[in-house]
C-alpha cells in the first residue's frame, strides 16, 4: 500500500461512490427498458451489485495504513484536547522549551567547537611539542634554533617538524600604518598543519634562502577586514622593518592558533630570528614547534622518542640542562590544545541544562498525572465502548510527544539567540568559536530530544490512564482513583525533582562561592582611572637604547602634562593582561654561589620607568622606588617584590643587597622592596618579582603606557594617542584598555558560568517547589472526605495540619538525602574550575540542603492552609 493512495483515499473515494452510481443508474434504466416499475428496477440493481456501502468500507481498508491511520487519529484527538487545555499546553510547551533550548543552544557551542572536524588534514596527526621545567614551575619553555634543528634530525616519529613564535611590526604601503601580529614561520609549518592557499601560494623552502626576496602570506580575516576580499592583493607589496614584502599567498579561514595572526613571514625575514646571534645561541629559547606524526605511529611511541632526545642533549649540553631545573618533553594533540578549557565547562553547563529537562519532565509527569485523574471517567468511557489499555497508553504518549515535539520547535529559536550569545563566552577559552553555527547535528540533537522528553513525561501517566477500570464510572470521579500506586508514584517524582534541584544548586554554591572569593582577591594594585595601552616600535628605527629612551621620555613627559592626568608609566607588562606571556628568568644572589648543577633561582621581570609604582597605586614597602636619576650611566638599580624578598632574605634586610641577571658579569643593587601583585590573573599564586628600570634595559620596544587619570581614563585616550602621533606619526596605539576592562575580562568566563548555572538552579528550584506544592495539593484535595470526617470528629486543626505538612515533606527529605549522595560525586567535575573552594565544601551542603527544606516547606504550607480550611459539612455533602 503506497502512501499517496493512503492520503487520496477521500478523493477516490468520491470517484468510486460518483462510478457506483453511474452504474447503478444505468442498471436501473436496463432494467426499466424491460418493463420494471421504478422501484422495483432500482432494487434489482441493488440486488445484482451488492451494498455500495459495504464496496466503498471495503476499498477504504484496501487504501488504508492501520497503524498509521491509528497515529493520525491519536494526533486528531490529541491537538482537540490540547486546544480545550489551552493552559496546560501553553504551560507545558513553554516548560519544555525553555528546556530543550537551553540543552540545544549549549549544544550548539558543543557541536561547533568540540565535534565538528577541524580544518585541517588528518589533524589527529599534528601535536604541539612543549619543554618544561618542573622544577622551576608550570609554564612551558619554548625552544632554540638550535633544538628545532636537532629534534628535526634526530627524531624516528615525526613526518615534519616546524618552527613557529610571532611577533609585532610596522606594517606601511596601506591607507595608515599598522602594527600587525605576524607569524613567523618555517617554510613547513603550512604542511605540518596541512592548509592549503585560497589563493596564491604560501611560504616555500626557496623563500628561507638568506638571499630570498622577504613575502607575506595575509590571514583570511585580515584580507577580507583590510581588503575586502580583493584577488588582486597577490603581488602587492609593503614595507616592514625597512624591507619591501610582497603577498604571495592568502590563507583559508582557519582557528585564530597559535595567535590571532594578520600576516606570516619566513623566518629569514624576522630581524630577530634572523640574528646569528640568535640562531647560534642555544639558550635562546624563543620559538614553538609544531610535528606532524607519520601514520601508524601512537603517542606513547611518540613520547619515548622525545624522551630519548631529551635525554640525549642533556648529557651532551649539561650546561643548558641543568639537572635541577627537571627538564622534559611533551607534546600535546592540537584537537586537545584547542578545546582543553571549554571542553569541562561547557560539558558542566550541558550537565546542567540535561537535570533542569529531567526535572521539567518530571513535573510535567506529574501534572499530567493530575490531569489524566481528572479525566478518569472519559478514559473509562473509551475502554467501555471497545478502547484497549494500549489504545489508552498510545492517545496519552501520542499527547505528550505533540507537546514535546512543539517545545523543540520553541527550543530550537531559543537556542538560535542564546547560541549567538554564548559565542563570544565561548571566545575567551578557544579559538574555534568562529566554527558555532546551526546545522544538521542540531536539528536532530533537538528532535531526539523533543521524543526522548515527550517520552519520558507521557509513559507513566499514559500507564496510569491505561489502568483504569469501568468502576470509575460509578464512582464519584477523579477522588477516587488516587490509588495508593499513583500516590507513590507522584511522591518518587517529587523525590526526583528535589535531588535533581540539590544537585543544580550544589553547582552554582560552588561556583558563586568560587567567584565571590575570586571577586575579593586584593590584585595587589589599584585599577580604577587607569588607562593602558600598546606601543609597539619599530626595531629598526629605535635600534639604540639612547632613542628608545629619548621616545618614551618625550611620550611620558608630554602625556603627564594632558590635562586630567595624573601620572604616567612605561612598562613591559601590564598586570592581568592574559594574552602577554610571562617574562622568567634566572638571577644570581650575592654571596650564594650555585652547586655545579644547581638551578639559578627564578624570578619574574619587569621593565619599568620611575612612575610605575605611582600610577598603579603599589605600595613601596622599604627603600625606595626608581628616580629620573636611575638612568643608563647611573649605577645599576632593582626593585624586588615582598614575597622575593621573604623568600630569599627572610631575616636580613633586602636593601642595598646585589643580584645579577648576566650571571654574575654585573651587579644589580636593591634598593627597595614593593608590594606584590597578582601579575597573570587573579587565581594566579604571587610569584617573586624584580623590577628593572627602563633606562637601564637593553631594549624596550614592545611597550605598554599606562596612565592615571582624574577623569574617565577613556575619555583621555585620543588625546594621548595624538601626542604619540605627534612625537612619531607612524607609531601604531593599539590595545587601548583600562585596567577595570581587564579585570572585568578576568573575571568574565567565571561570572557567565556563575551565572548560567545559577539561572538553571533557581529554575529548577521554581519548578521543585511548583511540583511540591501541586502534588500536595492534589493529595489534600483527595483526602478532602478524610479531613472533613476527621475535622467533624473533633481533630485539631495543629494535628491536621502537622500530618499534611509531613506528607508533604517525606518526599522532599528523601529527594535531599539522595541529592546530596549524587551531589558529593558529581561536584567533582566542578574541581577544575572552583577557586579556593573544594568541591565537597561541607557548608554549601549544609545550606543548600537549609534552603530547599525551607523553600519545600513554604511550598507545602500552602496546601496545608487549605486543609485545616475545609468545612467538614460542604467535604460530605460532595462526597
Amino acid at each position: 500500500m503506497s502512501l499517496r493512495r493512503f492520503f487520496k483515499r477521500r478523493l477516490s473515494d468520491a470517484e468510486v461512490g460518483l462510478e457506483m452510481e453511474n452504474h447503478l443508474t444505468l442498471e436501473c434504466d436496463e432494467n426499466l427498458a424491460r418493463g420494471m416499475s421504478e422501484e422495483e428496477a432500482r432494487r434489482q440493481a441493488y440486488l445484482k451489485f451488492g451494498s455500495p456501502q459495504r464496496v466503498r468500507e471495503d476499498l477504504w481498508r484496501r487504501n488504508s495504513i492501520a497503524p498509521l491511520e491509528n497515529i493520525l487519529r491519536d494526533l486528531r484527538y490529541a491537538l482537540r484536547t490540547l486546544r480545550r487545555s489551552p493552559g496546560y499546553a501553553f504551560m507545558a510547551i513553554l516548560t519544555l522549551g525553555l528546556g530543550i533550548g537551553a540543552n540545544a543552544a549549549i549544544f550548539v557551542v558543543i557541536n561547533g567547537v568540540l565535534l565538528r572536524p577541524l580544518p585541517y588534514a588528518q589533524p589527529t596527526q599534528i601535536v604541539h611539542v612543549e619543554q618544561t621545567a618542573s622544577r622551576i614551575g608550570t609554564d612551558p619553555i619554548e625552544f632554540s634554533v638550535q633544538e628545532v634543528e636537532e629534534y628535526r634530525q634526530l627524531n624516528h616519529v615525526f613526518s615534519d617538524l616546524a618552527e613557529y613564535h610571532s611577533m609585532t611590526f610596522t606594517l606601511l604601503g596601506a591607507k595608515v600604518p599598522e602594527r600587525v601580529s605576524t607569524g613567523v614561520v618555517s617554510a613547513n609549518f603550512f604542511d605540518v598543519l596541512g592548509v592549503k592557499p585560497v589563493l596564491g601560494r604560501l611560504i616555500t623552502p626557496a623563500d628561507e634562502s638568506p638571499k630570498a626576496e622577504p613575502v607575506l602570506v595575509l590571514s583570511y580575516a585580515y584580507w577580507v577586514k583590510n581588503f575586502g576580499r580583493d584577488p588582486k592583493i597577490i603581488g602587492r607589496t609593503f614595507e616592514m622593518n625597512d624591507r619591501v614584502h610582497t603577498v604571495v599567498g592568502i590563507l583559508p579561514p582557519l582557528p585564530e592558533y597559535p595567535d590571532a595572526n594578520d600576516v606570516y613571514m619566513p623566518t629569514t625575514s624576522c630581524p630577530f630570528r634572523s640574528n646569528p646571534k640568535m640562531i647560534a645561541d642555544r639558550d635562546m629559547r624563543m620559538v614553538a614547534v609544531f610535528a606532524r606524526m607519520k601514520p601508524g605511529v601512537t603517542t606513547t611511541q611518540a613520547q619515548s622518542d622525545l624522551a630519548t632526545i631529551t635525554n640525549r642533549l642533556a648529557l651532551s649540553y649539561p650546561k643548558s640542562y641543568p639537572s635541577g631545573a627537571g627538564l622534559s618533553t611533551q607534546m600535546t594533540g592540537l584537537e586537545q590544545e584547542l578545546t582543553h578549557a571549554a571542553r569541562p565547562t561547557f560539558l558542566t553547563l550541558l550537565g546542567a541544562a540535561g537535570l533542569v529537562l529531567l526535572l521539567a519532565c518530571a513535573n510535567l509527569a506529574n501534572l499530567a498525572i493530575s490531569r489524566q485523574l481528572r479525566r478518569s471517567q472519559e478514559t473509562a468511557i473509551r475502554m467501555a465502548t471497545g478502547a484497549s489499555s494500549w489504545d489508552i497508553f498510545r492517545q496519552l504518549l501520542t499527547e505528550s510527544m505533540v507537546v514535546a515535539l512543539a517545545g523543540g520547535v520553541l527550543g530550537l529559536g531559543i537556542a538560535a539567540v542564546g547560541s549567538k550569545l554564548l559565542i563570544a563566552y565561548a571566545a575567551r577559552m578557544t579559538p574555534l568559536s568562529g566554527e558555532i553555527h546551526l546545522d544538521g547535528r542540531v536539528f536532530l540533537f533537538v528532535a531526539a530530544l523533543s521524543v526522548i522528553a515527550g517520552v519520558m513525561f507521557g509513559a507513566l501517566p499514559g500507564f496510569v490512564a491505561s489502568r483504569d477500570r469501568l468502576s470509575v464510572l460509578t464512582s464519584s470521579g477523579e477522588r477516587s482513583v488516587g490509588s495508593g500506586g499513583v500516590t507513590r508514584a507522584r511522591q518518587a517524582l517529587v523525590a526526583v525533582q528535589v535531588s535533581l534541584s540539590f544537585v543544580l544548586l550544589m553547582c552554582a554554591g560552588l561556583m558563586l562561592q568560587s567567584l565571590h572569593r575570586l571577586l575579593s582577591v586584593d590584585p595587589g594594585f589599584k585599577t580604577a582611572n587607569v588607562l593602558s595601552m600598546r606601543i609597539s616600535l619599530d626595531w629598526t628605527k629605535y635600534a639604540k637604547r639612547a632613542e628608545l629612551n629619548q621616545f618614551f621620555h618625550q611620550v611620558l613627559n608630554r602625556v603627564t602634562g594632558l590635562p586630567g592626568v595624573e601620572s604616567a608609566a612605561v612598562s613591559v607588562m601590564v598586570p592581568l593582561n592574559s594574552n602577554m606571556g610571562t617574562m622568567t628568568g634566572g638571577v644570581l644572589l650575592e654571596g650564594r654561589p650555585l652547586n655545579p648543577g644547581e638551578l639559578m633561582p627564578q624570578v619574574d621581570f619587569e621593565l619599568a620607568s620611575p612612575d610605575y609604582f605611582r600610577v598603579l597605586g603599589v605600595p613601596i614597602l622599604a627603600g625606595r622606588a626608581f628616580t629620573d636619576g636611575d638612568t643608563e650611566h647611573s649605577p645599576a638599580v632593582a626593585v624586588v617584590n615582598a614575597r622575593m624578598a621573604k623568600h630569599y632574605w627572610p631575616t636580613e634586610d633586602p636593601i642595598g643587597r646585589h643580584v645579577s641577571i648576566d650571571n654574575g658579569k654585573t651587579w644589580i643593587t636593591v634598593v627597595g622592596v614593593a608590594s606584590s601583585v597578582h601579575q597573570y590573573g587573579l587565581d594566579k599564586d604571587l610569584k617573586e618579582g624584580i623590577y628593572l628600570p627602563q633606562d637601564q634595559s637593553p631594549s624596550l620596544t614592545d611597550a605598554h603606557l599606562l596612565v592615571r587619570t582624574r577623569v574617565d581614563p577613556m575619555h583621555t585616550a585620543n588625546q594621548i594617542a595624538d601626542v604619540i602621533h605627534q612625537i612619531d606619526p607612524h607609531q601604531p596605539v593599539t590595545e587601548i584598555r583600562t585596567l577595570d576592562q581587564l579585570r572585568s575580562a578576568q573575571l568574565g568566563t567565571p561570572r557567565v558560568t556563575a551565572t548560567l548555572l545559577g539561572l538553571f538552579a533557581a529554575l529548577a528550584l521554581f519548578i521543585t517547589v511548583v511540583g511540591v506544592s501541586g502534588t500536595l495539593a492534589l493529595a489534600v484535595a483527595h483526602r478532602t472526605k478524610e479531613i472533613g470526617i476527621r475535622i467533624a470528629l473533633g481533630a485539631p486543626k495543629g494535628e491536621i495540619l502537622h500530618n499534611v505538612l509531613v506528607r508533604g515533606m517525606i518526599p522532599v527529605i528523601a529527594g535531599i538525602a539522595a541529592g546530596a549522595i549524587v551531589a558529593m560525586f558529581s561536584t567533582r567535575l566542578l574541581a577544575s574550575m572552583l577557586f579556593a573552594i573544594k568541591p565537597d565544601d561541607p557548608l554549601t551542603f549544609g545550606s543548600i540542603a537549609i534552603l530547599l527544606a525551607m523553600v519545600a516547606l513554604i511550598g507545602c504550607a500552602i496546601p496545608a492552609r487549605s486543609a485545616i480550611r475545609v468545612d467538614p459539612i460542604k467535604a460530605l455533602r460532595t462526597e
